[in-house]
């Protein structure tokens, strides 16, 4: 009932208009993503998530976000040394090696006073001069003056302060920590937590900004904000509703939008593919009634118009027995092939077609190859503008044919333009229109290349027809990737 009120009141396929204008969109939007693709804001947002999405990069974001200064071992180091710095001993040690004391030491040591004290201390000390001190006379003595010069050298204020230091705690503190691995440790550690290298470090991993001033987080941020333009939005969008599966399915293998003046020979010839290569002539069948002549093949406003006149035109027709024989014809109309240039196994094959159809004309878009048989008709209109026949024609080996024909309605197809279509496999043929499958084949399938014919037959003798055509807005044809 549906398809019945939709056949009176309008037609069951998309507005023809809407349905190029969605194909177009379709195809205008699927170059502006391949372009964007092709962008370079594109590619390096490939680099950069790439890269801010491995692991490597990741754990260098995490340590800049969580690592601290306080959990690093440079600041057991720094503990240990302001720990060493504190304790007494080294503090008492530095004191006392930074007021010079040491250095003043080593100098009263290497003095002649002291050289000389300290080889009469050692004489003096010796058990021959204590008997002869014990002895009369002795402050008569060479010895004695000696004995004399030692306790005015001992005197001395540099003598002095030398006994003393030595016998000091601070003296006794300096020797323990002097060659001490002690010291060597503390030593090494300021060397370290003071340089340069260390307070950079130390600064680094304090600063509240470190994160935001790090190249990672420039990356992240300039990765953000591609994330945030139109375009990215829009293709990212796009790319989850794939949208463009059927073109890139299909290549583009032939094309006419008949834009020139007249019709392109190099891809046209206006009669059957036998006549032009057996002759170079056109021809008809002993069944149809009227001739083939370029003059009805007009071209305006990117429209090519296959037109059917009442008109006397001589021409030739194949008879099986006599061969080509001359006849006048009534009605001159015209044929399209591309048999010479194009033809092709499997694939898409559409057109765009309004029918001026008048009865008992055949309007017809079909495809052969260098037999009659198999023959596909893409649409094929005999009786009205309301419903055409699409199938297959195929014969077996013994020439026997098989016709597997369906007839489609469903619109007024003298109206306005239509697309109809064909998809070629291997295994199945189904033809459209404004990309609505109207009939489906999976067996007797054709299997070799062929061309196509737009053509306008009539196969009837009748006293008067009127003026018909086939307008071809353009013709597609292309090969599955």
């Amino acid at each position: 009932m549906a398809s019945f009120i939709q056949t009176i009141f309008g037609s069951k396929y998309p507005n023809t208009s809407k349905y190029e204008a969605d194909i177009e969109k379709l195809s205008v939007d699927h170059k502006r993503f391949v372009d964007y693709e092709s962008s370079s804001q594109f590619k390096r947002f490939q680099e950069l998530d790439t890269t801010v999405n491995s692991g490597d990069f990741k754990k260098k974001v995490e340590k800049l976000k969580t690592e601290k200064f306080k959990d690093s071992k440079e600041h057991l180091r720094l503990k240990e040394y302001l720990s060493l710095k504190k304790s007494g001993d080294l503090k008492k040690y530095f004191k006392y090696y930074n007021a010079g004391i040491p250095e003043r030491l080593i100098k009263i040591a290497n003095s002649k006073n002291f050289n000389e004290y300290s080889d009469l201390k050692l004489f003096l000390d010796s058990p021959e001069f204590k008997e002869e001190k014990s002895k009369k006379g002795f402050k008569k003595t060479e010895n004695y003056k000696k004995f004399k010069h030692f306790r005015s050298l001992r005197r001395n204020a540099d003598i002095r302060f030398y006994n003393k230091q030595i016998n000091s705690t601070n003296y006794k503190n300096y020797l323990n920590i002097k060659d001490s691995e002690r010291l060597v440790s503390f030593t090494t550690l300021k060397q370290e937590v003071e340089s340069d290298k260390f307070q950079a470090f130390k600064k680094e991993l304090e600063d509240p900004k470190r994160f935001k001033k790090s190249e990672e987080y420039a990356l992240l941020s300039e990765y953000a904000e591609i994330k945030k333009t139109p375009e990215f939005i829009w293709h990212s969008k796009t790319e989850k509703q794939n949208p463009f599966k059927e073109i890139d399915k299909w290549k583009l293998t032939f094309e006419d939008d008949f834009d020139s003046k007249s019709i392109n020979n190099e891809k046209w010839i206006s009669g059957y593919y036998w006549g032009k290569a057996l002759m170079n002539d056109v021809y008809v069948l002993a069944n149809e009634h009227q001739f083939f002549t370029e003059k009805n093949i007009q071209l305006r406003n990117s429209t090519a118009s296959l037109l059917t006149k009442n008109e006397k035109i001589k021409g030739k027709v194949w008879n099986e027995t006599l061969g080509f024989v001359p006849k006048e014809f009534n009605y001159s109309s015209a044929l399209i092939s591309t048999g010479q240039s194009f033809r092709q196994l499997y694939g898409k094959f559409e057109v765009k077609v309004k029918i001026d159809h008048a009865s008992p004309l055949t309007h017809a878009f079909w495809m052969v190859g260098e037999n009659i048989a198999p023959q596909i008709d893409i649409f094929r209109f005999s009786k009205n503008a309301k419903s055409y026949t699409a199938g297959c024609h195929s014969a077996d080996k013994n020439h026997k044919t098989a016709h597997q024909i369906s007839t489609v309605n469903g619109a007024k197809f003298d109206s306005d333009y239509y697309v109809y279509g064909l998809e070629w496999t291997k295994n199945s043929l189904k033809w459209t229109v404004n990309g609505v499958k109207v009939h489906e084949q999976t067996s007797n399938i054709p299997q070799e290349p062929m061309y196509l014919t737009l053509s306008s037959h009539l196969l009837e003798d009748v006293e008067k027809l009127n003026s018909a055509a086939i307008e071809i807005d353009w013709v597609r044809c292309y090969q599955e990737n």
